[in-house]
């Protein structure tokens, strides 16, 4: 007997019970779909989430960037007064950071709060002091993103630039709470870096609306030039850094260390670990996911498992003539594992048919999914189409159909060659 007879004779023995092996392989192959669509979702979820909190971000301090710059004093030391450890002379900083190869553009961003009032009524904010054509351009990015089919409008900072340095941009319930509406004067209060109340005359540029209903509430972004006169400063809270492709962030990252910080003053952290919102929401899909996919691998085994013991048992004649002529228990425990191994291989290629099958009718019917917790935009299911899980999922399945027929092997160990010849 050698190895190639066992695979003949293993293929064969798939052909003698046919419905039963394609029954065997349908639910096997749709384990595999399953696995490739969840996998396709998965990868559609959190590539979207990714460039969502780079682009418009998940709080009140805008989209991260790839790169945020801060002054290194700012993060472990505490303020005394507002921007105490901001960047000074930060355009200069700016034009090092932009000659730095693969970055696109970086961006001027202050965070400050205080009152907004009507004259009738008061409400706090949190606030962003912004560039708008900057801003425009990070929405520019995302709508630049091959993948996203969803496009951003960058219309409000385009209205917030031709107001000019007295413009703001609202939050739609903090709007909706001082009555204001486009062309409305309000005034802003906040403290100066010497500890001094100042008011600003600001008027409403425009209404936002942010994918998360909490930040709507005290959201505000106003042009750098009035936050510095409001603040009575030259300074800036950092500057984010726009890179030309989010996968080059961890390259261009130590470039950017070693071009302008020499004296160390200044800290330089990428999106990852500025993404709080996406960490936690990866980790529960993660562990959805991984749930879901036990679940699937489970039913699959299984079934495999159920095909090659009905087929030990109806086939045990067969065992003992096979034994009685010399056939080593290795090899007759050899064919079964090649016959869930050739299952395994006809699953995965009708699998990756039904992936892509069921992948593009979901992709075209547009299937509209609620908002994610704690947010208020809605958005389409699609399937991507997640080519670096597919070998992974591949071998589990293999894996999942080869070894099922492991309980047949001690099946075939304890049985006799005269028991064997003379089941009936």
């Amino acid at each position: 007997m050698n190895t190639i007879k066992i695979v003949k004779i293993a293929f064969r023995n798939l052909l003698r019970n046919s419905r039963r092996t394609l029954i065997t392989i349908l639910v096997s192959s749709s384990g595999f779909a399953a696995l490739a669509i969840v996998a396709g979702y998965m990868d559609f979820t959190f590539y979207g989430l990714k460039e969502m909190t780079i682009c418009s971000g998940f709080t009140a301090s805008g989209g991260t960037g790839h790169i945020q710059v801060f002054k290194h004093d700012a993060l472990v030391k505490e303020e005394q007064y507002t921007l105490q450890y901001g960047i000074d002379g930060y355009k200069d900083l700016q034009s090092q950071i932009e000659s730095v190869p693969g970055v696109s553009f970086s961006m001027p961003r202050i965070e400050f709060n205080g009152l907004i009032s009507n004259g009738d009524k008061s409400v706090s904010f949190l606030g962003l002091g912004v560039d708008p054509v900057k801003e425009a351009a990070l929405t520019n990015y995302w709508n630049s993103l091959e993948r996203i089919q969803a496009k951003m409008d960058d219309t409000a900072y385009k209205n917030l630039q031709k107001n000019g340095s007295s413009g703001v941009l609202l939050g739609q319930n903090m709007a909706k709470a001082l009555n204001a509406v486009p062309g409305s004067n309000l005034m802003l209060m906040s403290t100066t870096i010497d500890g001094a109340v100042n008011v600003v005359d600001v008027t409403v540029a425009g209404i936002m609306k942010s994918s998360m209903k909490s930040i709507d509430e005290h959201y505000l972004v106003t042009q750098i030039e009035t936050v510095q006169n409001l603040l009575q400063t030259e300074k800036i809270s950092k500057i984010v850094v726009v890179v030309d492709k989010t996968d080059h962030t961890s390259t261009i990252l130590p470039m950017i260390l070693k071009k302008i910080n020499n004296d160390r003053r200044y800290t330089i952290t990428p999106w990852e670990k500025l993404a709080e919102y996406y960490h936690s929401i990866r980790d529960v899909y993660n562990i959805i996911f991984s749930f879901t996919g036990i679940i699937v691998v489970a039913i699959v085994f299984l079934s495999c498992t159920n095909t090659m013991l009905m087929a030990t048992m109806e086939r045990i004649r067969e065992i003992g003539t096979l034994k009685a002529v010399g056939v080593s228990d290795k090899w007759i425990s050899l064919m079964f594992l090649l016959e869930g191994f050739f299952i395994g291989c006809a699953s995965i290629v009708l699998g990756i048919l039904l992936k892509f099958l069921f992948a593009g009718i979901i992709n075209n019917i547009n299937i509209k999914m609620p908002p994610p917790p704690g947010m208020s935009a809605t958005y389409f299911l699609k399937i991507y189409s997640a080519y670096d899980y597919l070998p992974w999922i591949a071998l589990l399945i293999l894996v999942s159909t080869t070894f099922s027929g492991m309980l047949t092997l001690f099946k075939i160990r304890k049985l006799s060659i005269v028991n064997s010849l003379t089941h009936v």
